[in-house]
Order: C-alpha cells, then sequence, then structure tokens
C-alpha cells in the first residue's frame, strides 16, 4: 500500500490534510545505521527503460520468487508510465518482462500506480485513465507475461480514481476507488471465472460519508478484504473488514486506532495475512504509527501498536505496510530528511518486536524516498526508493 504522491490524481491530494511528527523504542547506536538481525540486501533494481524522472519504484509487490515494481514518469507527461517484472534466478533477480496497459498511452493514466501480485497473476491500476480509472491483469504464460483483462467499476464513472488500491490473492482480487460518491470512496471486488473476471461486489463502509475516501487501501487474504478510509472522522481514519459469506460479501468490523484522534490518517495503508491486519497512520504524532490487529472469538481486537525505533521528527511510518506470516515491513519513506527507512517486525512470544531496520546500500542522504512502497513474501523484502537517481528511481530486495 502507498501514501499519496505529489504528482497526479490532485482531486485526492486536496481533500488530505498531513501532519507529521516522530516516537521512539529501543535501538540506540547510530541512527542511521541499519540495524538488521539476518537481513541482507541481495539485490537493487532498476527498470530497463527508467531514466531521471521516472520514479521506478512507486509501487513494488512480491510473490514468492516474482516481484512487481510500478513507476512514476512524473517528468514525462507524454510518455505512457510502466510496470516491470523482475524473478529470482540462479545468478541473481533478472527483469523478466516490461508492462503497459493495452490502451493506457500517456503519463495522465498513471499506469502502475499500484501493483500486486499472487503467483503467476499481477495486477497494475491506472487510476487516472480517461478520468475514471482501470486496472489491467496480467498471467504469466509460456510466452511471457500477457494482459488477460482490463477491469472497472460497473458504476465508475468521470472524476472516480478506480484503481487508486489494487491487492490480489488467488482467484480474487480487490480495487479501490478513494474518489467515488464526491470521495465517499468504494471498493470492487473481482473474481476470477470461465469467462474471465468479473465483478463480485461493490464494498462500501457502514458509516462512510463523503470526503472519507473509502478505497485509499486495499488488502486481501483469502476470503476478508481489508479497507481504509483515511480521512473518516475528521481525518483519524477507519479500516473495514469485509468477509465472504453465502450470501456474498458482509463488513464484520470496522477498526480504529487505541491512540488515534482527527489527522491522523489511519487506514492510508493496510495490509492482511490470514488472521492478522496491519494498519497504517502515517500522521499520527511523534512520526507515524502501525497497528496490528488479530481476529479472536470475539471480533477484530488490537494486538499492538509499532513504532520505529530512531524516529524523530516527521517520518511518515506507517505510510506503506506489509505482512507475510508472523512478519511485518512498515516503511518510513520521509524518516532522515526524506533519505527514508524501513522496519521489520517479528512476532515473538512476548509481542510483535522489531528486528531489524533497513535503508538500501547507495540511497542518498536526503530525499530518496526509500520506503516509499514495501512488499513482503516469506523472507523476502522489496522496498522501493522512487526518487533515488534524480528520481530515476529503484527498489531494494533484501533477504534473511
Amino acid at each position: 500500500m502507498r501514501r499519496e504522491r505529489t504528482a497526479g490524481l490532485s482531486v485526492l491530494i486536496a481533500v488530505g490534510t498531513m501532519l507529521l511528527a516522530g516516537t521512539t523504542t529501543a535501538f540506540a547506536a547510530n541512527p542511521r545505521a541499519s540495524q538488521s538481525t539476518g537481513w541482507r540486501q541481495a539485490a537493487e533494481l532498476k527498470g530497463s527503460g527508467a531514466l531521471a524522472g521516472y520514479r521506478f519504484g512507486e509501487s513494488v509487490a512480491i510473490s514468492g520468487a516474482t516481484a512487481i515494481v510500478g513507476s512514476g514518469q512524473l517528468f514525462y507527461p507524454n510518455a505512457a508510465d510502466r510496470a516491470y517484472v523482475f524473478t529470482k534466478t540462479a545468478t541473481g533477480w533478472k527483469q523478466a518482462a516490461e508492462l503497459n496497459g493495452s490502451d493506457t498511452v500517456a503519463a495522465e493514466d498513471e499506469f502502475g500506480w499500484s501493483v500486486a501480485i499472487s503467483g503467476t497473476t499481477a495486477v497494475v491500476s491506472a487510476p487516472g485513465f480517461a478520468d475514471a480509472g482501470r486496472g489491467y491483469v496480467f498471467t504469466k504464460t509460456a510466452t511471457g507475461w500477457k494482459q488477460t483483462a482490463e477491469l472497472k467499476g460497473l458504476d465508475t464513472a468521470a472524476k472516480s480514481a478506480f484503481g487508486y488500491s489494487v491487492a490480489i490473492s488467488g482467484s480474487t482480487l480487490a480495487v479501490g476507488d478513494a474518489a467515488h460518491a464526491k470521495g465517499a470512496g468504494r471498493a470492487y471486488v473481482f473474481a476470477e471465472t470461465g469467462t474471465g473476471w468479473k465483478q463480485t461486489a461493490e464494498l462500501k463502509g457502514s458509516d462512510t460519508a463523503a470526503g472519507d475516501q473509502f478505497g485509499s487501501s486495499v488488502a486481501i487474504s483469502g476470503t476478508t478484504v481489508v479497507v481504509g478510509a483515511r480521512l473518516n472522522t475528521k481525518g483519524a481514519g477507519r479500516a473495514y473488514v469485509f468477509k465472504k459469506t453465502p450470501t456474498g460479501w458482509k463488513q464484520a468490523a470496522e477498526l480504529k486506532g487505541s491512540d488515534t484522534i482527527a489527522v491522523d490518517e489511519f487506514g492510508g495503508s493496510v495490509a492482511i495475512s490470514g488472521t492478522t491486519v496491519i494498519v497504517g497512520a502515517w500522521s499520527h504524532s511523534d512520526g507515524g504509527a502501525a497497528y496490528v490487529f488479530t481476529k479472536t472469538a470475539s471480533g477484530w481486537k488490537q494486538a499492538a501498536e509499532l513504532k520505529g525505533s530512531d524516529a524523530a521528527g516527521p517520518e511518515q511510518f506507517g505510510g506503506t505496510v506489509a505482512i507475510s506470516g508472523t512478519t511485518i515491513v512498515v516503511g518510513a519513506c520521509v524518516d532522515a530528511n526524506c533519505h527514508g527507512e524501513a522496519y521489520i517486525f517479528n512476532k515473538t512470544d512476548v509481542g510483535w518486536m522489531q528486528a531489524a531496520q533497513l535503508k538500501g546500500s547507495d540511497t542518498a542522504p536526503s530525499g530518496d524516498w526509500f520506503g516509499e512502497s514495501v512488499g513482503i513474501s516469506g523472507t523476502t523484502v522489496v522496498v522501493g526508493a522512487p526518487l533515488h537517481a534524480k528520481q530515476a528511481g529503484r527498489a531494494y530486495v533484501f533477504e534473511t
């Protein structure tokens, strides 16, 4: 999931107000040094066509040994954006494909704004396409990655942003549209059938209203979908859990942080793995926070509030979050003068504990936005730094 960026989709950016600050727990030492318990950088990725200004790394996702990275092309208004697929081989991570939508033609389409992958199926969004948005599904075939579907909501219209967020799990995918219905927002669920991908549900929160931006973030695991509404309740934010039932998708919970207040933007990022949900609140006091929720016999309960070990000032910790099993990764792209950090947390017998603090091997002292996007699959993490190298951008792979 990802924070807002300064180019494109101005209708969304104008609605939100960010307040930034910083917090602490326990690693002392040099705050710029990577604190890593077993984590090491395994690769630095860049797209084959990524030049200065392309912002490669605006979005990332990973499934097994395959990663996908989106680019932003901030300074190329007449060039269509791209997404790049990388696979791990015996000799390292290699680019396997360069993707673009079959009908995307310009940077204003925002192809690559959000990406997701599950097995051999990837989803890439273009929320600016035709001023309404699209989602593109790609499948790995014997001859390479091929576009197999172009998605839109059954009721998307002009000034929507269908594709503001995307997520996929097996044969089910979810697409957020944070601008739908005067910014109230919607999320759409699609299922793969014998005749292609079909919309099976349109979700909204039980109390969402105009301007809430429901669909700011989406995540899916099996038959559970989580949707963030970062501006609900005067910007305090909420996240909603939906469960697939025999009679359709039903809201199962409405989540909020134990100490979130107005303008915290809880729900700006969400992630889920099994019965664990993580929700980011990048504008929370003291530099941002991420909240962990677990499903219990009596419903979804907050299990932890996470903060970076060296937070001090505007960090946007929680701007992006990802989870795989008992490992969480949280991005803080404004940490240390916009250099950026990513933090790894593991579930232990005594709760969720920070296990590593990551940075790129060559990220600059300021301005790279390392942590703008994060993804995790098993013991592999991918972190985007879209402003690295004169905004050409990079993505970094870490393994343990």
